[in-house]
């Protein structure tokens, strides 16, 4: 029975870092891009999930025609090599296309717009600019109540789709994104507690039957 236990705890312990793997920077390698906007970067997994970067400046990516930064990276490419940009990125529910109104904007990095189901916070990619009125305008130019077109890269479920990028690109807070790999190592450790707990249990009772014989 211990030989047994210590061979699903090391089986277990194998599955989560065989997880932590896939949901590494490999996971890139075969992978679509779908956006690229300012130095945020959104791909397609040859698994189906949506995954997105920030991307430090000067970093390059392994294509076709070789090594290029973020901004001759090609909507269509397709990545040949790992993407290390020194953070998991965010796995991305679902994508909408919205006109929204602004409600407030806090530079550097976040804008708060009104949608159908209330206000919500959003990240703003550095070098993003909104089109006001027909005028391009930064984060910093926003008023309130200013008509904006973007975007929206969301958590929840969707349908994988991707549609065609209009306005800016905006990444909902990060507090509500999943990050790559931080779902399937919380999975296996609680697995794993059950296990081992649902064993004690077992032995605890044949103790105990053993002693009322």
């Amino acid at each position: 029975m211990k030989k047994f236990v210590l061979g699903l705890v090391m089986g277990l312990l194998a599955m989560g870092a065989c997880g932590t793997a896939w949901a590494g920077p490999e996971a890139a390698i075969g992978a679509t891009v779908v956006y690229v906007s300012g130095n945020d970067l959104l791909i397609k997994a040859t698994d189906g999930r949506l995954l997105n970067y920030s991307v430090p400046a000067g970093y390059q990516f392994t294509v076709d025609s070789g090594k290029v930064g973020l901004k001759d990276l090609k909507m269509g490419a397709v990545l040949k090599g790992p993407v290390a940009t020194g953070s998991e990125p965010l796995i991305i529910g679902h994508i909408e296309s919205v006109k929204a109104k602004v409600y407030v904007a806090r530079p550097p990095d976040t804008v708060t717009l009104i949608l159908s189901d209330g206000s919500t916070d959003f990240v703003v990619p550095a070098g993003t600019m909104f089109t006001v009125n027909g005028a391009s305008v930064p984060l910093s130019g926003l008023k309130r109540n200013d008509e904006v077109e973007a975007t929206l890269l969301r958590a929840g479920k969707g349908d994988g789709s991707t549609p065609v990028l209009k306005g800016a690109l905006l990444v909902e807070k990060s507090e509500d994104l999943p990050q790559a790999g931080s779902m399937l190592p919380t999975v296996i450790v609680a697995g794993l507690g059950m296990v081992l707990t649902g064993f004690a249990m077992l032995l605890a009772s044949r103790r105990r039957a053993a002693l009322t014989r």
